[in-house]
């Protein structure tokens, strides 16, 4: 038999049987190599993706992939060459390139390489190639952009916003009778993210805790034009990482504003499965919470902020106040505090009071 050089090979083995096994394995290592050989990355990504999508319950998340590929691959050689003779030299000559000429942080580096790094894994798997050279690939950090962190006054509300803004929410409620306005101010008791707010069920309270453990997804489908139809919400049974499945603690604000919620409720006449912020067609969603929150920063006459920034704005309160970082990691879902440092600390003083703050840090007396 002739080897994959078209060169003679001889194959040894100690019984007919063996020796049969031995050259249907070597012709069938041929027949892969050779897909491989004629196999890119615009023919492989569409049956990676739908592996993919088997591993995710979040259309939003495939979204941002196709997305990716239209940024960063669709127009790009390197989608065209075989998966063969994508070599560890080729794929780190790209991923500099593309680290330079996109300007990528270290993150948007991490997602737009999600596509070649885990369509070569399954490359792999499906015995198309024999290894993926993209998982030796190290970049140095120096050579990613710096991400430079947002100003404290458009990541948190205030000190002197914060009670605008509830004061709003409050007299909305009692004009339309809508809970969604006090999902506001339970937002920045809780730190909860809007999923997990608007997934909250009667049962998930428990004496002065809350248990964290179903949350509201935005879905949508590619169509096969390639564009992406409407987007609808569901709830689905679980947090959004392991860390998400928790207890969060309820301060006496906390709970007041669930007492009024289901007394709300009840005078409505309002029910849907034990959801617990609702109106009158049942179950409130994410964008109507999100929707008042940024208008009533306009009624206040600031900077629209979105729910989110509720989140971050609890957080930085925690920190304010002294509480544990590893309890404040915990409450907020985090599974590293240094998720809850980098991204979630603002300094939420307007700056005649950081000022006097720094003025009496400062300060000290004359020997």
């Amino acid at each position: 038999m002739t080897d994959k050089k078209n060169k003679r090979r001889l194959i040894a083995k100690g019984s007919r049987e063996k020796l049969d096994n031995a050259i249907i394995a070597y012709y069938k290592d041929m027949d892969n190599e050779s897909s491989g050989r004629k196999i890119t990355l615009r023919a492989f990504y569409q049956t990676w993706l739908n592996y993919k999508k088997l591993k995710t319950t979040s259309s939003m998340y495939i979204r941002r992939i196709h997305n990716d590929l239209e940024k960063y691959y669709i127009d790009d050689p390197l989608i065209d060459i075989p998966l063969q003779q994508l070599t560890y030299d080729r794929l780190e000559e790209w991923a500099l390139k593309k680290i330079r000429t996109c300007q990528l942080t270290k993150k948007q580096y991490y997602n737009m390489t999600i596509i070649i790094r885990q369509s070569l894994e399954y490359a792999v798997q499906k015995n198309i190639i024999a290894d993926n050279p993209f998982s030796k690939i190290t970049i140095d950090r120096k050579l990613f952009c710096n991400n430079k962190k947002p100003s404290d006054e458009t990541q948190v509300f205030l000190t002197t916003e914060q009670p605008l803004i509830e004061k709003e929410a409050y007299r909305d409620f009692h004009e339309t009778g809508e809970s969604a306005c006090l999902a506001i101010p339970f937002l920045y008791q809780t730190g909860l993210r809007l999923g997990e707010i608007v997934a909250l069920k009667e049962s998930d309270i428990t004496g002065k805790y809350l248990h964290i453990q179903r949350m509201e997804t935005r879905q949508t489908q590619q169509n096969p034009d390639g564009s992406w139809n409407t987007q609808h919400y569901q709830i689905v049974e679980h947090a959004k990482t392991n860390a998400g499945d928790r207890l969060v603690y309820l301060s006496n604000t906390a709970r007041s504003i669930l007492e009024l919620v289901k007394q709300n409720n009840q005078d409505h006449g309002y029910y849907d499965d034990g959801y617990l912020f609702l109106n009158a067609n049942g179950r409130v969603h994410g964008r109507s919470v999100d929707t008042r929150i940024r208008k009533y920063c306009r009624y206040i006459g600031i900077g629209e902020k979105s729910s989110h920034k509720a989140r971050k704005t609890y957080i930085s309160s925690l920190i304010d106040a002294g509480v544990n970082i590893n309890e404040i990691r915990k409450q907020v879902g985090h599974e590293d505090e240094r998720t809850t440092y980098k991204n979630y600390c603002f300094n939420r003083m307007p700056q005649d009071e950081t000022e006097s703050l720094l003025e009496k840090a400062l300060t000290h007396k004359t020997i």
